[in-house]
């Protein structure tokens, strides 16, 4: 039966292949990202342990070690607790030196998650408390540096200028990554046993992680209580702790918070598309059903009943749905490679996305469930007949053909209202991604190279050996052909976390604890604000001398004069940061243009940069302008710091362009996909809405040629069947635009600087989609007003 109208059946296939094959491949990222059981453990009971501040922008900051250790001492709801902190080490010996992300962590911290090693042992508390020079790499790590060696456990290797010696080798789907408070943004491939030893349970600072593992029968509510009364107690014993709670949130919810809505956004997208692709079919089997009225009527005369006609006409639904859902598998296949190619690199799990058992499952009932959704309502109305009046000769109604008509026009609308539903979605998004482009970051990023180079402190261990190299790297690197200036920071934008700190104005009243002056600190050698173009706006900069010794002196932004010296002057202001154990004032000497940081839609917060000397740091990242293609320059510098020091690796050699464009890869992701389920949900709405004007234009050319032999013109006959067309048209766009304003809701908070009611994309959108409405009438009504009056006549 199929074979007997191929034209109807392709048609249906390439629809069917792609809302199943686009839904597949969004399964198949969602069960990878949301559903898949994590590689841990019994991980339902491991939650992450933050500190919040009240009234701040995020409820998950990294942690104080002392808080840490009373926290795993007083409380009553973990069966036990790892702290944990990203760094990276330089790795030396065979090959290329390089430098591995990595992590430091508390010896208890695989048994917490309860990991164990695929070759040897992880470490343990007691390894961590002898402080031994033991690690655990990971599986990446051992195939791509040891060949996948079976003889890597027990092998001594060189990291930071020290031997450690290599007891395991973790399973490939380990994958433990935090992407909150990782001042790396990459996943680690080592492991180091982090020993807390009472001088850092003293430091007031906050930078590290903790997971902890609930107590059986304990919930989470439990346990936000238990840390909120631990937090509360701590607030009153300690200064540093004013104003500041504990967070606890469990671990899938951390690996998945942020990408859990636009993946969920997208399935409902490409769900929107399945549902234009059955109303598509279901309109093509109504046609095709009105062709088979005599087939219909001949079985019944030969006593088939209703339920054997239904049961007919929906075995050949399912069969289609069936080939449909097949052959969607191969673009389900295709699809989930290129989300992994498309998505941004932070998202790690979506790498391991495929087409998985449960993700066949899903597209096998998947098919069931649309052969029935598409060919219940074609089967319902074909088995309603007139006998007698189907089985004459040129008989022209099929029984029940007005709620054919009826339902062709409802699935017709229904297709526009859900394409423009998703057109206006796409939009929001398209213009949201262009508004965020178009921040300006306070500095120019084309023509700029930037590196990072991590000494060790084995080699280096003086705050002059550190100084020296970077004075020698960058008279180097200035050197180069094309070069026009290099400079350095400690912290580079749109790479990572930036340090922050209480500051007090020296000569104003002290503030009480809690309430205190806050400001981000950088350290920047002479030639980092001229390097990145960050205009000078008062005062001046760093001089030769000041960038070479401590002078205390420091470079502020504008946020800072703004929110901490309203209306001052603040050249020659004195500051006391609180970074070093030493509490002596630096004088502002200049204030810079304010520039982004941690993400262009972030806002800026106030920032103090100091000179090298002031607080010395083995790492900093290299910002070289070039006055061509940055890229090309990459191997001359490589080869200037190996030519300084051979073992010194050079890491994170990238454009500043393209840390930018990373930067906005979660929103180019998001938009990107949604337009393309746009682009595909407007053709097939297109085809719809052709289809159902066609066959009615086919449907009314006994009438057509009657009006013109009465004198009907062209442009009356035109009229007559865009007319229908539009209404239609103009019907779906209006439930579509009412649909839209309460969906798009849900796009709020993956906007920038775009309302969800955003009136410009909402009228674009519209005027579009009913135009491109109007052409799609407009050809099968061109077609009637050629039809031939003496033919007309004669038509059945």
């Amino acid at each position: 039966m199929l074979f007997k109208n191929p034209a109807i059946t392709i048609i249906s296939l390439l629809a069917l292949t792609l809302g199943i094959g686009a839904n597949t491949a969004i399964f198949s990222v969602v069960n990878a990202v949301l559903l898949r059981s994590m590689p841990y453990g019994d991980a339902e009971k491991l939650v992450l342990v933050w500190e919040k501040k009240k009234n701040a922008a995020t409820d998950q900051n990294v942690i104080n070690i002392g808080n840490y250790s009373d926290w795993k001492e007083q409380n009553k709801v973990f069966s036990d607790m790892a702290a944990f902190a990203d760094t990276t080490a330089n790795f030396t010996g065979a090959g290329e030196p390089e430098e591995i992300p990595s992590q430091i962590a508390t010896g208890n911290l695989f048994s917490v998650l309860g990991t164990n090693a695929l070759l040897g042992r992880t470490f343990t508390q007691e390894d961590a408390d002898n402080e031994a020079p033991v690690i655990v790499i990971s599986y990446g790590l051992w195939q791509r540096r040891f060949g996948g060696s079976p003889q890597i456990v027990g092998q001594k290797i060189q990291l930071n200028n020290q031997e450690n010696v290599v007891i395991g080798v973790l399973p490939e789907e380990f994958g433990w990554h935090v992407q909150k408070g990782s001042i790396t943004n990459k996943s680690a491939e080592l492991w180091q046993p982090w020993r807390i030893s009472p001088e850092l349970r003293a430091r007031t600072g906050r930078f590290a992680s903790a997971v902890a593992r609930l107590k059986p029968g304990v919930s989470l509510a439990q346990a936000q209580a238990e840390m909120d009364s631990i937090g509360a107690r701590l607030e009153a014993e300690r200064k540093t702790n004013t104003n500041w709670g504990v967070n606890v949130v469990p671990l899938r919810t951390q690996f998945t918070g942020d990408i859990r809505q636009p993946l969920l956004i997208l399935l409902g997208a490409v769900g929107f598309v399945l549902l234009i692709a059955c109303a598509n079919v279901a309109n093509l089997l109504l046609a095709r059903a009105s062709s088979r009225r005599k087939e219909i009527a001949v079985r019944v005369g030969l006593g088939a009943s209703r339920l054997r006609i239904v049961r007919q006409l929906l075995t050949e639904s399912l069969l289609l749905s069936i080939i449909g859902g097949a052959l969607g598998i191969g673009v389900a296949w295709w699809g989930t490679r290129a989300l992994v190619y498309l998505s941004p690199p932070s998202l790690v799990e979506l790498r391991n996305a495929n087409v998985s058992l449960p993700v066949l499952g899903f597209t096998f009932g998947l098919a069931l469930i649309t052969g029935l959704v598409f060919g219940l309502v074609p089967a319902l109305e074909a088995s309603r007949f007139n006998l007698q009046g189907s089985l004459k000769e040129g008989g022209k109604n099929i029984g029940g053909s007005s709620y054919s008509r009826r339902f062709r026009n409802i699935f017709a609308v229904v297709q526009v209202a859900l394409a423009l539903v998703l057109l206006v979605g796409a939009g929001l998004l398209v213009k949201s991604l262009r508004q965020l482009q178009s921040v300006d970051p306070g500095f120019n990023s084309s023509n700029l190279l930037t590196m990072r180079i991590s000494l060790p402190l084995k080699r280096y261990d003086t705050d002059e050996k550190k100084l020296d190299f970077f004075r020698r790297a960058t008279e180097q690197l200035e050197t180069l052909p094309g070069v026009q200036s290099v400079g350095s920071v400690n912290s580079l934008p749109f790479n990572g976390l930036h340090s922050a700190t209480s500051v007090h104005i020296d000569g104003t009243p002290v503030r009480p604890a809690g309430q205190e002056l806050k400001t981000g600190v950088c350290v920047t050698d002479r030639n980092y604000f001229q390097t990145m173009q960050i205009p000078l706006k008062r005062g001046r900069l760093f001089t030769a001398q000041e960038a070479s010794e401590m002078r205390h002196v420091v470079v502020i932004n504008e946020t800072f004069a703004l929110q901490n010296l309203p209306g001052e002057d603040p050249i020659g202001k004195r500051l006391l940061i609180n970074m070093k154990a030493e509490k002596v004032p630096t004088e502002i000497i200049g204030v810079v243009g304010d520039n982004k940081h941690m993400g262009l839609d972030v806002e800026v917060k106030p920032m103090a940069y100091w000179p090298q000397p002031e607080l010395v740091y083995p790492g900093m990242t290299f910002v070289i302008r070039s006055g061509s293609d940055p890229e090309s320059l990459a191997p001359s510098v490589r080869s200037i710091i190996h030519g300084l020091d051979p073992l010194q690796p050079v890491a994170e050699v990238n454009t500043m362009e393209k840390l930018l464009s990373t930067s906005v890869a979660r929103s180019r992701f998001s938009a990107t996909l949604l337009t393309v389920f746009s682009v595909v949900a407007l053709v097939m709405a297109v085809v719809g809405i052709y289809g159902v004007m066609s066959y009615s234009v086919v449907q009314r050319t006994h009438e057509i040629g009657v009006r013109i032999a009465l004198g009907a013109q062209r442009g009356d006959v035109l009229r007559l069947v865009v007319l229908k067309g539009v209404v239609l048209g103009l019907v779906g766009v209006g439930v579509g635009l009412a649909a839209a304003l309460a969906l798009t809701r849900l796009l709020s908070s993956l906007l920038f600087e775009v309302k969800p009611t955003d009136i410009v994309t909402y009228a674009a959108v519209a005027v579009a989609l009913f135009l491109i409405t109007l052409v799609a009438c407009y050809v099968p009504a061109r077609r009637a007003t050629k039809v031939d009056p003496l033919k007309a006549l004669r038509y059945e």
